[in-house]
């Protein structure tokens, strides 16, 4: 089959179109024909080497986490999914390999797919409702009248948060840029901030908890727009900051390892339409390359997720010819 992969860390340009045969399935694995994969900031950061000391030095190495599609084989111990099958889910990091016509991963990896959902759609849930999830749910702890401020309340992973704290009756603020003001407010962010704002954050009282999407907002600042028992939520790691982690009741990190259990539950939601996710972008797998490499630089501007989208078997040879 045909994956995006690279051969050693370094920037887009270490991408190519690369032959791989998957391993046969184990007891506790399923093996999916991949319908739409989509591109997280996690896919690039892992080529570029960020988290080489958990991801080894074996190469060629696939890129892609979050995916949907599916199932083509089941393992042995597998008793809650069969062949058939439509399921979204998340390849481990250590592992990834989503960006290819095959998958192979964990059956604890994988959800249902909602019927409601395009297979793009579905692909757009993983990584950053897992995020969010953990992050609001989890460490935030919502309900009626909390009140929640969120930097980055337009991305990815910071509109799941908005959309998972509002059902449980929260009150958002957030910042954002200048033209995601609309849609942020659309779906339902009170009082929105620009990013140069943070004098003007805390004009309205403390919150309850503030919810750091994009690592920006500095510590001591966050805690500061705080009630007494309030919590800052970050998913931005450093060495620093998880040690800070480990050591304060209020400052939280959040991972999205750690939501993988709530995949089934976040299915659920997403088949409501409690979590509404957005494309930006859904493009041919053969245009992979391109599509990363714009996610990566910026160059590609539109909000919204990019998912790249596999039409079948036809794909292999087009991007052979590349």
């Amino acid at each position: 089959m045909k994956r995006v992969q690279y051969d050693r860390h370094g920037g887009p340009e270490k991408m190519y179109f690369g032959d791989f045969d998957l391993p046969p399935v184990g007891d506790g694995e399923v093996r999916v024909s991949v319908r739409a994969a989509a591109v997280n900031p996690l896919d690039w950061k892992l080529r570029q080497g960020a988290m080489k000391l958990f991801t080894g030095r074996r190469f060629p190495k696939g890129m892609g986490t979050d995916f949907a599609g599916i199932v083509e084989a089941v393992g042995g111990k597998v008793t809650d999914l069969k062949v058939g099958d439509e399921v979204f889910g998340t390849v481990d990091f250590r592992k990834s390999g989503a960006f290819a016509e095959t998958v192979l991963v964990d059956a604890g990896q994988v959800a249902r797919k909602p019927s409601q959902l395009s297979f793009a759609e579905a692909a757009s849930l993983p990584i950053a409702a897992m995020t969010a999830w953990v992050a609001i749910i989890d460490k935030a702890r919502p309900r009626s009248g909390t009140r929640i401020f969120i930097n980055g309340c337009n991305g990815a992973v910071g509109a799941f948060a908005v959309q998972l704290a509002i059902s449980h009756g929260a009150h958002i603020s957030g910042a954002c840029g200048p033209a995601s003001r609309a849609s942020a407010a659309a779906v339902g962010v009170g009082r929105i901030f620009g990013y140069a704002d943070r004098q003007a954050y805390a004009q309205y009282g403390k919150y309850d908890a503030v919810f750091d999407t994009l690592g920006t907002l500095d510590i001591g600042h966050g805690l500061s727009m705080l009630n007494p028992k309030g919590v800052f939520v970050d998913i931005n790691p450093t060495p620093g900051r998880l040690i800070r982690g480990m050591l304060s009741r209020r400052y939280k990190l959040a991972f999205a390892t750690m939501g993988i259990k709530h995949l089934p539950a976040i299915a659920e939601l997403a088949g409501r339409g409690t979590l509404r996710p957005t494309i930006g972008l859904e493009a041919p797998f053969t245009d992979a390359l391109s599509v990363i490499a714009d996610a990566e630089t910026g160059s590609r501007s539109s909000p919204g997720k990019a998912v790249l989208a596999f039409e079948g078997a036809g794909q292999a040879a087009s991007i052979a010819r590349r």
